[in-house]
């Protein structure tokens, strides 16, 4: 009984060792919903083209690509012959292509800094 015990417990202690799962957090074009074009335009330079969408929108043209490097996040396995291992999840780029990015510009008298995206178009 007492060798089950021990066992039982030696498993329950291992199991907390087991390696979780890496989800990857991608970007996409909506995390820049809600806020302002002047980020955008100091990021990625003057727009290709503006153009108004209606009386309350306007449409900012980039060609932008940005690459972003995932991966790399430290997990751990454990041999019971050697002990433990170090890994590192495999790095691979991400690429993101935002083209037009919409914003709410009630009059062109808006200032830029004042003018908040609501939706980016791919």
């Amino acid at each position: 009984m007492r060798s089950l015990l021990t066992i039982l417990a030696l498993a329950a202690l291992t199991g907390g060792c087991a390696p979780t799962v890496v989800e990857t957090v991608t970007a996409s074009c909506s995390d820049y919903i809600g806020k302002p074009i002047s980020a955008r335009i100091a990021a990625f330079g003057p727009p290709r083209s503006v153009y108004r969408i209606d009386r309350f929108q306007v449409g900012y043209l980039f060609e932008s690509r940005e690459t972003t490097y995932v991966g790399g996040v430290p997990y751990y396995t454990v041999n019971y012959l050697t002990g433990s291992d170090k890994h590192r999840t495999p790095i691979r780029p991400l690429t993101t292509t935002c083209r037009v990015f919409v914003v709410r510009a009630p009059s062109d008298a808006t200032p830029v800094s004042e003018r908040i995206i609501v939706d980016v178009r791919p």
